[in-house]
């Protein structure tokens, strides 16, 4: 089999993430920081990478293939993550491989742990920054593009028409591949907008922004001053790195904003945030640590920080209740909207496994009655509730096993847990909550496994055992 379009697809996103080194080039270069040239040379090699690949690709058929879009999927973040560590290594800090690997993993992946910590030079911190801004839009392109041809759209959203939203045409891939990039730029100049509004200085305003709309904050970026203004801020980018863009776009579109109130996963978004939020603020109120206005601030914000796997947090760290942080733990694993840049179940998902429950006990009740799955008025097709049912199988195999071999390195219970989750959702701070706050006195095999499982929850588990079947599949028909 042809694998033309999949040279494409690399070399597309070489050529866009080639212009990248540019920004720490040009910051380098005004304020004269030694080293800065090298990203000039990394951007010109990027972008003649992306020429031959695109020119391997030449003779593609304009149509994508399971086969192809599944080592895509796949490929991408290890090459990303090469052309990422580059910077780090020439740079001349004799850091070891392997933390970069992990650093770029984290970053691409939008996980926002950290082996290497934030005394890097600045050129390198805006870099990493880069890194998880650029993994944020590979994944909103990805999920829009081609994971829909490789698994089904796995309730992408069950509002809109999705067998003619996504084609795996490369002609009709194009079109929400450019609206979505333009949508989360345009997302990324308002976040930086807001902190600056907020009282913070151009440049972490730029970089704080930058990890925020990713959903990528975690413990690169170091927490923000716990300042009224900042963490409204906070809350607000993260909320906004949350919402469906793809639902988003289309309102705007079509001028149809006012059906968003009656959007069902967005009211149980902001349902589960007020929830959240209450819950979060009662604990401080009940003991007396903090006024009322101070403890719905701290509750609210940190209840859109881990809804949204941003992870988020104040500086200096807040100690939490083991109540608060089993909660802050729930928020992580269920996450964002679909098609967003959050990582996590997805609450689409958690909505039509809720009425997928619901109608299997009304049709125990009443055999002879017919039920149908619906989300938000839409009745869901039975293939895709099977889909999101076997996702969720994959992912507690996924973490019990993943949990498993991370034991191995000595963690307790509690911080191979909390590490687990924070790689499956993409949520750095979970492993924060059990005081892992750094990765860089972990074993290299252990680090290794992190990233393996950074990139599992990233491309959402179901193309990698896709994947594993269609090698065992060919290795069956040539015995």
């Amino acid at each position: 089999m042809r694998f033309d379009l999949f040279w494409v697809l690399m070399g597309r996103t070489a050529y866009v993430f080639a212009p990248l080194y540019l920004v720490p080039f040009a910051y380098g270069f005004i304020y004269g920081v030694d080293g800065a040239s090298s990203f000039f040379a990394l951007s010109i090699l990027t972008a003649i990478l992306g020429m031959v690949f695109g020119n391997m690709g030449r003779s593609h058929m304009r149509q994508l293939s399971v086969q192809e879009g599944m080592l895509f999927i796949l490929a991408i973040w290890l090459l990303l993550a090469v052309l990422g560590m580059l910077p780090f290594h020439l740079a001349g800090l004799h850091l070891s491989p392997v933390d970069t690997f992990l650093e770029c993993i984290s970053a691409l992946t939008t996980t926002g742990m950290t082996s290497l910590g934030d005394m890097l030079p600045p050129t390198l911190l805006l870099w990493r920054a880069l890194l998880s801004w650029f993994g944020g839009l590979l994944f909103v392109v990805i999920l829009v593009t081609v994971l829909p041809v490789v698994g089904g759209c796995f309730g992408v959203d069950f509002t809109v028409g999705q067998d003619r939203l996504f084609s795996p045409l490369w002609n009709r891939m194009t079109k929400p591949m450019h609206e979505m990039m333009l949508l989360y730029i345009a997302l990324t100049a308002v976040a930086a907008g807001i902190y600056l509004a907020a009282g913070d200085a151009a440049l972490p305003a730029f970089m704080l922004a930058l990890f925020t709309i990713s959903s990528g904050a975690g413990s690169m970026t170091g927490g923000i001053s716990p300042t009224p203004a900042l963490m409204a801020a906070g809350g607000i980018v993260s909320l906004l790195s949350a919402l469906p863009l793809l639902t988003l776009w289309q309102a705007g579109r079509r001028h149809t904003a006012k059906n968003l109130l009656h959007h069902a996963e967005l009211r149980a978004f902001f349902t589960l945030l007020l929830c959240a939020g209450v819950l979060l603020a009662l604990l401080p109120i009940l003991h007396g640590l903090l006024p009322v206005g101070a403890a719905l601030g701290h509750g609210f914000f940190y209840a859109a920080s881990f809804l949204s796997t941003n992870g988020l947090t104040l500086r200096p760290a807040d100690e939490f209740h083991g109540f608060a942080q089993l909660l802050l733990i729930l928020l992580a694993i269920i996450g964002g909207c679909m098609g967003s840049a959050a990582g996590g179940f997805r609450i689409s998902r958690l909505l039509v496994l809720c009425s997928l429950a619901w109608t299997e006990l009304l049709r125990t009740l009443h055999p002879r009655m017919v039920f149908a799955v619906r989300q938000g008025g839409e009745i869901v097709p039975l293939h895709a509730a099977g889909r999101i049912l076997m996702l969720v199988f994959f992912f507690a195999a996924v973490f019990g096993g993943g949990s498993l071999l991370l034991a191995l390195a000595g963690l307790s219970p509690i911080e191979t847990i909390s590490l687990t989750v924070a790689c499956l959702t993409t949520t750095g701070s979970v492993s924060s909550l059990a005081g892992l706050d750094t990765l860089a006195g972990l074993p290299a095999w252990t680090k290794f496994s992190c990233a393996f499982l950074m990139v599992l929850g990233r491309i959402e588990v179901f193309a990698f055992f896709l994947f594993v079947g269609a090698l065992f599949e060919n290795m069956q028909r040539k015995w």
